[in-house]
Formats: C-alpha cells, sequence, structure tokens
C-alpha cells in the first residue's frame, strides 16, 4: 500500500493558513493586557482551536488515499486471423476451390476457439480490417460462410499489407499469434513481411513480446489451372498464364519458422499449431480515498461550540464538496475499468461496469447478447444508439425493426452515412426479395441443387463489402503484385 495525493493543489491553502497563524503571533497588543478590560468594550474571547481546525479541512480537502499494488491479471490470448482473397483462391486444385476449403477450415477453427480474442483481416490488392479483435465468435462465424473473393474492391496480392495492419492490432508488451491463411507467397512478399518483424529466429525472441506467424497452405502442391478471371480485372498488357504455379514450400516452411511459427498444409482435419501465447495486463486497484475520515473529529467540536450552528454548515459543505468528487471518481474510474476490460475482450464485465448506456450497448453487442444490447440502447435517445440498435436487430434477423431503427437515427443525424448505406441495404433486400409465402415453390432435385447458383450474401456480409468498398475510395492507390 502506497499513500498518495488525490488532489494535492488544496495543499496550496496552506500558505494563506500558515500566515495566518504567524499573524496572531507576532501582532503586539496596542495597550497593555491589564488596561484593556477597562478601555475596550468587552469582546469574544479568542478561540485558536477554530484556526487549528481548518488544518484537518485542508488536509481532507488534498484527498491522502492509499494506493494498492498491481495486480497482474491474465488477459485472453490473441489471435489475428490474416485471410488471403484474391483470385487466385479460386482455383479448383482443392475441391470445390481453395476459398471454400479455407472458410470450412476457419469453421472448424472458430467452433474450437476457447475465450481467445480473434481478429480478422482480409487482403487481396489492399488489407481491410474486417473484425477488430474479438470475443465475439457467433458475429465472426457469420461472416465466414460469405466471405469471396467478390467483395474485395481492389484485386492483387499484398500479404505484407496485411502483416502490417495487424501489428497495429497488438498493444505494447503483448503478445500475440498471426495466422496466415494464403495458397502462396513470392520470395519479394516473403521479404518484405520478414522486414516488418520486430523479431526473428526463436532463439533471439525468447523472452521478448514478439508476434508469432503461423502459415496455412491452402494449395494441393503442384501446378493448378488458372481461374477465370473478369474482363473488369484485366489490363490490355496482362498476359494470363496457363496455370499458377506451385508454392515454393520449403522457402514458406522457412519463413515461418524465421518468425517463430510453423507451416502446415490446408487439409480435411483441423491443424494443430502450438498453443496461443498467453499475456498477463497489470491492473491498478481504485485508490481508497481516506479524505473524509479527516473530518470526523471536527463533528464533536461543532456539537460543543458555541457557534456550532456555522461550523456545522461549513463542515456540512466541505463534506458535500468532499463526497459529490468522491462519487464522480468513482463513476470515472468504473468507466476506466470497463474500457480496459472492452479492449481484453471481456465484454460481459465490460457491459456491467460501463455507465453510458451506448457503451454498455456496444459491450453486450460484442459478447453477443444482442437482446440486451437493444434493451441497453433504447435507453438513448442518440442517433448513434438508435443506428447500433439497428445493427443488433439486424443480427437477429428483425430487418422491419431494423429499418425502423435505422429512420430513427437518420431523423436525428440525417448525414449519418453509415445508417444511409445499411438502410439502402435493406430496402434493396426487400425490393429483391420476392413474397413466397403464400406460394409453394416445388423441391429442387438432386441434378438441380448439384448446379444451382450459389445463394447471396447475408446482411452483414453485405454491409462489410461496402464498408471496404468505402474504405478502398478514401485510400491512395498502391501498385498491386498478382499471385502468378
Amino acid at each position: 500500500m502506497e499513500l498518495i495525493l488525490l488532489r494535492p493543489l488544496w495543499l496550496i491553502a496552506l500558505i494563506p493558513w500558515l500566515w495566518q497563524g504567524w499573524i496572531r503571533r507576532r501582532q503586539p497588543p496596542l495597550l497593555a493586557p491589564a488596561m484593556q478590560a477597562y478601555l475596550l468594550p468587552a469582546s469574544r474571547p479568542q478561540r485558536p482551536w477554530l484556526w487549528l481546525a481548518t488544518l484537518p479541512v485542508i488536509l481532507a480537502l488534498s484527498g491522502p488515499a492509499l494506493r494498492g499494488e498491481l495486480q497482474q491479471q491474465p488477459a485472453a490470448p490473441l489471435d489475428i486471423w490474416l485471410l488471403d482473397l484474391s483470385r487466385s483462391m479460386t482455383a479448383t486444385d482443392l475441391k470445390p476451390d481453395r476459398a471454400t476449403r479455407v472458410r470450412w477450415q476457419l469453421q472448424q477453427l472458430l467452433s474450437r476457439a476457447k475465450g481467445e480474442r480473434i481478429a480478422l483481416i482480409l487482403y487481396a490488392g489492399d488489407a481491410y480490417l474486417a473484425m477488430p479483435p474479438t470475443r465475439d465468435h457467433q458475429a465472426l462465424s457469420l461472416l465466414l460462410p460469405d466471405l469471396r473473393p467478390d467483395i474485395m474492391p481492389l484485386q492483387g496480392s499484398n500479404p505484407a499489407r496485411a502483416v502490417e495492419l495487424a501489428m497495429k492490432q497488438i498493444a505494447p508488451g503483448e503478445q500475440a499469434r498471426l495466422l496466415l491463411i494464403t495458397d502462396d507467397l513470392t520470395t519479394n512478399q516473403m521479404t518484405q513481411i520478414a522486414a516488418l518483424w520486430p523479431c526473428q529466429q526463436r532463439l533471439l525472441c525468447r523472452g521478448t513480446q514478439s508476434a508469432r506467424l503461423d502459415i496455412l497452405l491452402a494449395s494441393s502442391g503442384q501446378p493448378a489451372p488458372m481461374p477465370a478471371i473478369p474482363a473488369n480485372e484485366l489490363g490490355f498488357a496482362t498476359r494470363m498464364p496457363a496455370q499458377l504455379p506451385a508454392p515454393d514450400s520449403q522457402a514458406i516452411a522457412a519463413l515461418a519458422n524465421r518468425l517463430g511459427g510453423e507451416l502446415q498444409w490446408l487439409g480435411n482435419d483441423v491443424p494443430r499449431f502450438a498453443p496461443l501465447p498467453t499475456t498477463t495486463s497489470a491492473l491498478t486497484p481504485a485508490p481508497l480515498d481516506l479524505g473524509p475520515w479527516l473530518l470526523i473529529p471536527l463533528l464533536p467540536l461543532a456539537l460543543l461550540a458555541r457557534v456550532g450552528a456555522r461550523l456545522m454548515v461549513v463542515a456540512l459543505m466541505v463534506g458535500a464538496q468532499l463526497l459529490a468528487p468522491q462519487d464522480l471518481q468513482a463513476a470515472e474510474r468504473g468507466d476506466l475499468q470497463a474500457m480496459q476490460a472492452y479492449q481484453q475482450g471481456d465484454f460481459e464485465q465490460a457491459a456491467r461496469t460501463f455507465n453510458d448506456p451506448v457503451w454498455r450497448g456496444n459491450a453486450w453487442y460484442r459478447a453477443g447478447a444482442y437482446r440486451q444490447a437493444i434493451a441497453v440502447y433504447q435507453e438513448a435517445s442518440s442517433a448513434t444508439a438508435h443506428y447500433n440498435r439497428g445493427n443488433a436487430l439486424l443480427q437477429l434477423g428483425e430487418f422491419a425493426a431494423a429499418k425502423e431503427a435505422y429512420l430513427a437515427a437518420l431523423a436525428l443525424e440525417p448525414s449519418h452515412e453509415d445508417a444511409l448505406y445499411n438502410l439502402s441495404l435493406l430496402q434493396g433486400g426487400a425490393a429483391a426479395a420476392p413474397d413466397t409465402s403464400n406460394s409453394k415453390q416445388p423441391e429442387p432435385s438432386a441434378d438441380q441443387q448439384a448446379t444451382a447458383m450459389p445463394l447471396p450474401p447475408s446482411p452483414p456480409v453485405l454491409l462489410l463489402e461496402q464498408r471496404l468498398r468505402k474504405e478502398a475510395l478514401r485510400r491512395d492507390l498502391i501498385k498491386v503484385e498478382e499471385p502468378w
């Protein structure tokens, strides 16, 4: 335990207090004490204890407090997935294609995840953060089935940008694992990735906080037929190779080992990498303010003094001044602890600690408790609260209620871009979906099911695609390397 001062500036009041005491002792009387009783009118006797009573008041206002020691608490491990969505992932050497097999594999990995925070980064010609670090595995599972190369605004292959973006998601002193899911890496790409790593080689990185890189290779290991490329993605001078080259597995495995991880091939079984690194976070307990306790000795003086009424008023005013900031500080400390829990992925604890209804709803949303998030969002009347409530309703499939929430957000803030986009997607999806409640459709045969077109993406993926395209428009044009 350590003694600290929460409001040390109040100690400046000791200067006039000491000056007043010095004046009281140094000022000589104008008349001799024997003559004062005859020549001066009767006056109240001086009360030196009143001057002394202000000392504990000043000390109480300075906020002496006891601060506890730092407590080490294990934090949820951080796992960042870097998913390659370039056109080469549509190659069919892995049936039905590489991208589909990867989605199946990631669903199995997600089902086995136990409490760790997972972030998802998509990359092709550029990299985008699709899901920040979160324990909301349900929200991630809603995105995975529809992640196709078609949603990427810029095609190509730029894994270095994905690694660079992943490094920004790692807090200082935090350990993490980067899982790169791709079908190939060129020599230039491997050089760029290695240059971004703060520490290399397991022997040199031992005892450090450097992240590790595991690579999941989605390829058969043999040259694969070149997938069809849309004409709008081909330049006039582009010469398409007949097939995709086989990946240099030895060089890729050497890169993974150099960066503290390992290489595994995509197969039918779930890959078994080394356990995720664990991180401990230091939590500082809230200090115990001892200021109000210093006022307790003044209470008997206030009751026994002749001018006790006035002194009692002063004591009550000081006590109110101390207690009101104490409540405010407690609220601020609660929000600070809630934000720490939110950033560490403990969304349920954050939801129980936050005072702001929007942040409390965000925490319930991240925890996957959409009903509770909706109830909390209804406590606020801001455009952000209505917009977030619409997103929660959208996750539950209540599209009509989500539309009303977006309209409520736009009524308060007509220029809310995200609400406008989500509302346009809902209206477009409602217009495109025919009403089949009163008509019975024939069941498709097995041949028809085999040749049927894939189902349209779910609303979360449509929103993600719109967000990626908006973000791509705000970025500068970069040089894109093709994956072949």
